[in-house]
């Protein structure tokens, strides 16, 4: 988000002390007793009532750091048009409630057109997006088969397409649902295909490393991530891998005499890389390339989702149930007890005795 400030008027002041200027401050930069002035999410919208029967707006407001309760004490400033899964230009005084920061807001609007963008609200891939460019180019390019090849310079060489593949997450929750999550799943999943394929000489690596690298191109039509990531319609009625099926099929046929045998193979790796019926997959794997596909998409999923939630758990050695694998989780020691696994500082000697 850039630094220009939004005109709402004159900031408030806080405690009879002096306000301090208003900024555009991150969730999970707000300090309580400042004032802010800025674009956020709105991520819910609820009317409550407060014990002498005054109705008031409870809010919450998010970007990609975290969300924050917002009250909005007197209704009329609440814009009747302004509705969750939109932005909003607020300005408001961060007050605190549970050891936590939440907001008092004084003024709030539609954000105009252009005040902001979907990163300023969603979550990032951690890793460096031109490496994962660079990486994703080099997999596409070291498809040696010719047929195979062709196809892959047909789908990313399309601009519209790379650059929805590039900032789109790879799910709506789970794991790598955040901008540039497809991309480096997708990067993951090639890397370790390529590996295998290297330990079993049986293998096609031209079908396995295409397939790697498009068996989730629908979630380009399934997802919709602008400021929130959800479900389009499309995805809801058929799903990426159905979605996915169709794109692939459809750029196959623009090319001439691409071989249909290696179109059967290609659609029957995507169709089946869930693996299982009652895990979303209209076909079992039925391939050598489809079944190792199928684990090493769902090796990456895994892993990640386990990652993300031990993260989430830092102050804990164990997580609660209620994640993905429905099953209390072991958080490495390292992530809860980081000090104990800091270096020695250069002036205690004693620690290299």
């Amino acid at each position: 988000m850039d630094n220009e400030q939004l005109d709402l008027g004159a900031p408030m002041e806080t405690g009879g002390s002096p306000a301090e200027p208003p900024a555009r401050v991150a969730v999970a930069d707000l300090k309580p007793g400042t004032t802010i002035d800025g674009v956020y999410l709105l991520a819910a919208k609820e009317t409550r009532t407060t014990k002498a029967g005054k109705p008031f707006f409870k809010l919450k407001l998010s970007d990609r750091t975290g969300t924050v309760d917002c009250t909005v004490w007197e209704t009329e400033l609440m814009p009747a048009t302004l509705q969750v899964g939109e932005l909003a230009a607020v300005c408001a005084r961060v007050t605190e409630y549970l050891g936590k920061p939440q907001m008092e807001a004084s003024k709030i609007a539609a954000a105009p057109a252009g005040a902001a963008q979907a990163r300023d609200f969603l979550p990032t891939t951690y890793r460096d997006v031109e490496e994962l460019k660079g990486f994703l180019q080099f997999h596409i390019g070291s498809v040696s088969d010719r047929d195979y090849a062709a196809l892959l310079k047909a789908i990313f060489g399309d601009r519209d397409f790379y650059e929805a593949f590039t900032a789109a997450p790879a799910a709506k929750v789970y794991h790598h649902a955040y901008l540039g999550g497809l991309m480096e799943h997708t990067v993951a999943v090639a890397e370790m295909c390529d590996f295998v394929a290297q330990q079993y000489g049986r293998v096609d690596r031209g079908l396995l490393l295409t397939a790697a690298l498009l068996h989730d191109v629908g979630k380009t039509q399934e997802l919709a991530f602008e400021t929130t990531i959800d479900f389009t319609d499309a995805g809801r009625f058929l799903g990426h891998v159905i979605q996915g099926v169709t794109m692939v099929s459809d750029k196959a046929k623009e090319l001439p005499s691409f071989p249909e045998a290696k179109l059967q193979q290609l659609l029957h790796c995507i169709v089946s890389h869930h693996g299982e019926l009652e895990w979303g997959s209209p076909k079992r794997p039925k391939t050598i390339e489809a079944l190792i596909l199928h684990h090493i998409d769902n090796l990456d999923a895994k892993v990640k989702g386990f990652l993300e939630i031990v993260e989430g758990s830092r102050d804990a050695p164990w997580t609660d149930l209620r994640n993905l694998f429905r099953r209390p989780l072991h958080v490495p020691r390292a992530a809860h007890q980081e000090e104990d696994f800091l270096p020695p500082g250069e002036d205690d000697s004693a620690g290299y005795r």
